[in-house]
């Protein structure tokens, strides 16, 4: 995600986001994460990314369909994947129930993709809270304010609530855009590859 503070504000809404939209969902994603540095450590293959990202992403939104925290702008420019309080993480069944994809879409890696989230889903807080776990917009429409339509419209659900939030970013450069929304930095954790992750939290309010 790079453009919660764009200049002026789409003409877009927020909408929630239903299966009908995982195609549309999952390649807007696949291209906003293409340069993501946390993805280039899960994907490690540069060649195969463009073709495998929109796969992980269909699979993620799958599982987070059910929760009811998926988002996309009304054009499905931009989408975010919200996991509710208690829900934030993947767990050990969720790997097993989908096996199949996780093997196909990582084959060999997989050993190595489990060490990696293992060590991101280390920092991630026990306090009850919303999980931003995926916000990504097109790369063509980037700086537009899609991404902030998402952004405010969750987090006046998550202030409703009085609950706090957190996510994680690998990008520098989006530490100050998610700072400028409340999220504070909490903890860097260095992935192997020297590829440092963000732990930003926001406080109930």
């Amino acid at each position: 995600m790079a453009d919660t503070q764009a200049p002026r504000a789409p003409a877009s809404s927020a909408r929630a986001a239903v299966w009908a939209d995982a195609e549309a969902l999952s390649q807007t994603l696949g291209r906003a994460f293409h340069d993501d540095p946390f993805m280039g450590c899960l994907f490690r293959d540069a060649a195969s990314r463009p073709e495998r990202l929109p796969r992980l992403f269909r699979l993620l939104f799958k599982l987070a369909l059910p929760l009811g925290g998926c988002l996309v702008t009304s054009g499905c420019e931009a989408a975010a994947l919200w996991r509710p309080p208690g829900q934030a993480e993947l767990n050990w069944w969720h790997y097993i129930t989908n096996a199949v994809p996780f093997i196909d879409l990582f084959g060999a890696d997989i050993p190595h993709v489990l060490r990696t989230m293992d060590l991101v889903d280390k920092q991630h807080p026990h306090a009850r809270h919303w999980y931003l776990q995926v916000l990504g917009t097109e790369p063509a429409r980037q700086g537009r304010g899609y991404a902030g339509v998402l952004m405010r419209h969750q987090l006046a659900l998550v202030d409703a609530d009085g609950l706090p939030a957190y996510l994680e970013t690998a990008k520098a450069s989006n530490v100050p855009i998610y700072g400028a929304y409340g999220f504070e930095v909490t903890d860097e954790v260095v992935l192997p590859g020297g590829v440092t992750v963000y732990s930003m939290w926001r406080r109930a309010r």
